[in-house]
């Protein structure tokens, strides 16, 4: 068992891979940004939105990119990245990926669980499901929103409706580290661990590039029931 496996599992959740990616891939890929859409989105009163909804919220803090599948550059960062993924589980495998942007002088905080455990099925299994990766498109840090989590989180149930009403906003707001994350750094945590997109206090949006991988046995079944493809318009 890898030094990393156990630390997604039995250690504190979560790994830092440390400029991770080569600036010139980061900065291709943030060229691109401006050719995406907003397909989800959630105000800084955590009202979730899809696609034409998102004009009815009463502003954006936070918002979701279609998927970033077929783009050259994320798919170079994703083969970088898939090699630290392979050597903690082989059955893991890219589910999706999008950019993440938070916008300036937006305060929020949703604290919850990744894919696949925001489902019922798999909200309280235990085992190692999904690895989320956040991708540093830009030096990250506590006042632009760097993503907050709880360390140890994972050895925990949280159930997933109790997350989105706001039950354990408080407990996570009193345990939830951040770690500032130089650009081309990865956030690696296991989707069990309670995080969240966090305020930014700074003037400029906060990008990052999140990459899902799943088990490859659960890749199938979670995209019949997952939302992220019907509002990324597939």
């Amino acid at each position: 068992m890898s030094n990393n496996l156990d630390e997604l599992t039995i250690g504190p959740g979560y790994i830092i891979q440390t400029n991770q990616i080569p600036i010139n891939l980061i900065t291709d890929l943030n060229n691109k940004l401006p050719e995406l859409k907003i397909v989800r989105a959630s105000s800084s009163d955590l009202q979730y939105a899809e696609r034409d909804d998102i004009k009815n919220l009463p502003d954006i803090a936070v918002w979701w990119s279609n998927t970033v599948l077929n783009l050259p550059e994320a798919i170079e960062i994703e083969k970088q990245i898939s090699k630290i993924i392979q050597s903690i589980s082989k059955t893991l495998a890219l589910y999706s990926n999008d950019i993440v942007t938070i916008n300036p002088g937006t305060t929020y905080c949703n604290p919850h669980l990744d894919t696949p455990h925001r489902f019922k099925k798999y909200n309280f299994d235990n085992r190692l499901l999904g690895i989320q990766c956040i991708v540093a498109l830009e030096d990250m840090t506590i006042e632009n929103g760097v993503t907050g989590l709880v360390p140890y989180s994972q050895k925990r149930d949280f159930d997933i409706v109790d997350c989105y009403s706001g039950k354990y906003t408080r407990w996570f707001k009193e345990n939830a580290k951040q770690f500032d994350l130089s650009r081309g750094s990865v956030l690696m945590y296991n989707c069990r661990v309670l995080h969240s997109s966090m305020s930014n206090k700074s003037n400029n949006n906060r990008t990052a590039l999140a990459i899902n991988y799943l088990d490859n046995s659960l890749v199938d079944e979670v995209r019949n029931i997952d939302n992220i493809w019907t509002s990324n318009g597939k």
